[in-house]
């Protein structure tokens, strides 16, 4: 398992009420990220931070980092207010295509595998406002062409339940897994946000062992969030034992790619939060290497004995 950051976090972030930190250009967030102990990669946002490829290509060999994902923001621009992938206008959507053609040009160009795509704008805020049939149809037809476009470059599809519609429409990874199925394309995947899976009262284990299943291509977004919201804390910080579930399934899965960290650093000192989340990680990792087989059985009571070696409890008070 590798480790990588959003560059973005690294700079200038917004809230509905406050800014926090001072805007950098994409070169002095790669070097944020590299300052970071255990970071090797960074997931880039396209076209916002993909100006000059050939620029970036040289940056990050200079600071011996990779690219994990390009992110298409599907998001931002003022024409995708009222949706990218499912605008009614035909020529939006044509936009959003040449979007994800961008993305995988640089993608391509950054040697990076994969696109990666939050399509948050495509939901619905009021009753009656978009017509459901017709917008998965549309989405459908767009991310099919998407996909066709050099199909060596994996599109990954992030859900979230809201924001900044009140519902999206790939509003859990079930539904995105449907998705994927519908377009019918290899070059199609999931997005897995650990953050995203629990809001609702979900368990991400749960729901990433049905990505599993499917067999379908993925990329990881790493973080921790309540019930209600997405509030993009450090992995573990709320949910710490689902959190070592969570990569209890990733490891018996034998994955060694990206973990990208999904955090959103807007009160605390971003370099000493990503590398906390790392430490914390890294050790439940290698802690999993010798002690899984006692997570095995299918009985709380004998992982929970396994647990118990975390604790600093006196040996007397420890189960036998």
């Amino acid at each position: 398992m590798r480790h990588a950051v959003i560059a973005a976090f690294l700079g200038k972030l917004r809230d509905r009420f406050c800014e926090y930190q001072a805007p950098l250009p994409v070169e002095e967030k790669l070097e944020r990220a590299a300052a970071i102990p255990g970071i090797e990669g960074v997931e880039l946002i396209y076209p916002d931070e993909c100006a000059d490829p050939a620029g970036l290509q040289s940056a990050l060999a200079h600071l011996k980092l990779e690219v994990s994902a390009v992110n298409v923001n599907l998001k931002g621009h003022p024409d995708f207010s009222r949706g990218a992938l499912s605008h009614p206008d035909p020529e939006i959507r044509r936009m959003a295509v040449e979007y994800i053609r961008g993305a995988k040009d640089c993608a391509s160009a950054l040697g990076c595998p994969r696109v990666t795509c939050a399509p948050l704008a495509d939901g619905y805020d009021y009753p009656f406002q978009i017509d459901y049939r017709k917008v998965r149809s549309r989405m459908v037809d767009v991310l099919a062409e998407g996909c066709a476009y050099r199909s060596d470059i994996t599109l990954h599809l992030e859900h979230k339940p809201a924001d900044p519609r009140t519902r999206g429409l790939l509003e859990t990874a079930t539904r995105v897994i449907r998705l994927c199925r519908e377009i019918g394309s290899p070059a199609v995947g999931v997005t897995f946000n650990i953050g995203h899976a629990f809001c609702g009262g979900g368990t991400p284990a749960d729901a990433f062992s049905q990505v599993l299943v499917e067999r379908l291509p993925y990329y990881l977004h790493a973080g921790d969030g309540t019930e209600n919201w997405d509030w993009d804390l450090m992995s573990g910080s709320r949910h710490y034992w689902q959190w070592v579930e969570f990569l209890y399934y990733l490891k018996q899965d034998g994955y060694q790619g990206w973990l990208t960290s999904d955090a959103f650093p807007v009160r605390q000192n971003a370099t000493d939060l990503f590398a906390t989340e790392i430490r914390i990680t890294d050790a439940i990792w290698a802690w999993l290497n010798t002690n899984s087989a006692g997570l095995t059985a299918e009985d709380p009571f004998a992982a929970l004995r396994c647990l118990e070696e975390c604790f600093p409890l006196p040996a007397g008070l420890r189960s036998r």
